[in-house]
């Protein structure tokens, strides 16, 4: 999902939580929106394509400048 249609799902409650999740083969994290049944759709860029950030905090930073006032972060040990 692009970041406008994202935000505008976040501003209508489609979408209540952001989860950032490693994406090790790309070396970086993704960013996961979910909506209260807990489906989940990445976020993407313009193209359609999975965005990959090369950090915590700027996946963080887009979470927060979409709407989300917590961001949970999953990753396995």
């Amino acid at each position: 999902m692009e970041h406008d249609q994202a935000m505008q799902a976040v501003h209508e409650g489609a979408l209540v939580e952001a989860v950032v999740m490693p994406a090790p083969s790309a070396g970086g994290w993704h960013l996961w929106l979910a909506d209260a049944e807990g489906a989940r759709v990445e976020y993407s860029t313009h193209g359609g394509v999975a965005k990959v950030f090369h950090t915590l905090d700027h996946a963080s930073e887009v979470a927060r400048e979409l709407g989300f006032e917590s961001i949970r972060v999953e990753e396995t040990f």
